[in-house]
């Protein structure tokens, strides 16, 4: 599985460049267009060394340099205006630096001007946990997967909507499972590697994507030490934050209903729930 830090927000952006430019448009203004797709992210200086982006996308009328940025790192920083430079010479068109770190810290750290050439400053456009919406609906979950997934990874560790956001990521990960098994799996385990422990207690115990099996270790583990009556309480959470997230009305019957099921019952119940998206009958 890639790095939830680095190369999975790369492989949101490959699948989905729109989500890019939706995010920059939205942030700082800036219109990147519609049609950008990926290019060679290696630049080659007039000596054999060679500098790679991480990402590199092309439209009709701009080049945008996406850098993923994990930690504080100088002599990365350092290369950004050339990886910018080179950009704007091979294609000849308007050039972007977009810089995605989901670490606070690192986002502000990275919006600082860089100084450059004949007095210029360099300053990149940074998509920071604040630049990144917080997705909790499973309609804009399932229209915009990868923008769940990456709302997932950006806050699914602190505040009181992480349940919610992490449910909304789930549904992503089923919708992406859908037209590709393998890919849908990925975004799911990367979905349950961003949320905080509770979170994902409830969660992981739950949902599943239609059928298939979890490739995370937590839910492994939890698979192999059986469905004790223990796990009760964490599956009946999840009941209810599966039902809200599909816009399934609560009452106090469904209350009374999940109170008497053990937890082999409540398993059921959220795989049934997830797959037909409504209260069984």
């Amino acid at each position: 599985m890639p790095s939830t830090g680095h190369e999975l927000p790369l492989l949101l952006l490959r699948d989905a460049p729109a989500v890019l430019a939706c995010l920059v448009r939205d942030a700082f203004g800036v219109e990147l267009g519609k049609g950008l797709a990926e290019s060679s992210a290696a630049f080659h200086e007039l000596e054999p060394a060679a500098y790679v982006a991480d990402l590199v996308l092309v439209g009709p009328d701009v080049v945008v340099v996406v850098e993923v940025q994990r930690a504080r790192d100088e002599r990365k920083r350092a290369t950004w205006p050339l990886y910018l430079a080179s950009a704007h010479a091979r294609h000849g068109r308007a050039s972007w630096l977009v810089v995605v770190a989901l670490d606070r810290a690192v986002s502000a750290w990275a919006r600082a001007p860089i100084a450059t050439f004949q007095g210029g400053a360099l300053t990149p456009l940074v998509i920071g946990p604040d630049e990144i919406p917080r997705v909790r609906d499973a309609e804009v979950a399932r229209a915009a997967p990868e923008l769940a997934v990456l709302s997932a990874m950006a806050h699914g560790r602190n505040g009181p909507e992480v349940v919610e956001i992490g449910a909304a990521g789930l549904i992503a990960a089923a919708e992406v499972g859908r037209r590709d098994e393998d890919r849908g799996k990925l975004y799911f385990d990367a979905v349950l590697d961003a949320l905080a422990d509770l979170a994902r207690a409830a969660l992981e115990a739950s949902m599943k994507v239609e059928g298939h099996e979890y490739r995370s270790e937590f839910a492994r583990r939890y698979v192999a030490e059986g469905r004790e009556e223990g796990r009760a309480d964490g599956l009946r959470t999840a009941v209810r934050v599966l039902c809200d997230a599909l816009g399934i009305a609560w009452t106090d019957g469904r209350e009374r209903a999940i109170a008497a099921l053990d937890a082999h019952a409540l398993e059921a119940l959220c795989a049934r729930i997830q797959r037909e998206r409504r209260w069984p009958d």
